[in-house]
């Protein structure tokens, strides 16, 4: 469950403020640390949920495929348009909304929580995020 909630620091005016191509080098390493985690998060999914190691991997996989997905969603959706009205010309800008808070489930503790947070991210949102009290590990092993 996401919903957007105002900025209370300057945290989320720093982050909103920065070019989408310094988010994306953000999350682009974001990737290739859950790349290079994956045993670790896909153990620590294991032990937390009792999923078999070949779930776990699944779900880490699904993680780390996540993010080409966001990119490329972002880029297909979130750019300026203008449509020209006659005369006029409507522009349509997407802007953040501020702090999104994601609570993460114990079922899918890296997975759920991880298709919000990286599309947030990526539109300029700062993340809030809440674990699961029944998979706590994995939110600090996920980066």
């Amino acid at each position: 469950m996401i919903w957007p909630l105002r900025p209370q620091s300057g945290l989320f005016d720093e982050w909103a403020d920065r070019e989408i191509a310094d988010r994306t080098r953000h999350i682009q390493a974001f990737r290739e640390t859950l790349i290079e985690r994956k045993k670790d998060l896909t153990e620590t999914i294991s032990l937390e949920t009792g999923k078999p190691l070949w779930e776990s991997t699944t779900e880490v996989d699904a993680m780390i495929g996540k993010i080409p997905l966001s990119l490329e969603a972002y880029e297909q959706r979130c750019g300026i348009m203008k449509t020209e009205f006659g005369p006029a010309i409507a522009v349509t800008r997407f802007k953040p909304h501020g702090a999104v808070g994601v609570f993460g489930p114990f079922n899918f503790p890296g997975h759920l929580p991880n298709g919000h947070i990286v599309p947030a991210l990526l539109a300029g949102n700062t993340i809030i995020y809440k674990a699961s009290e029944q998979a706590p590990l994995v939110a600090p092993k996920n980066g």
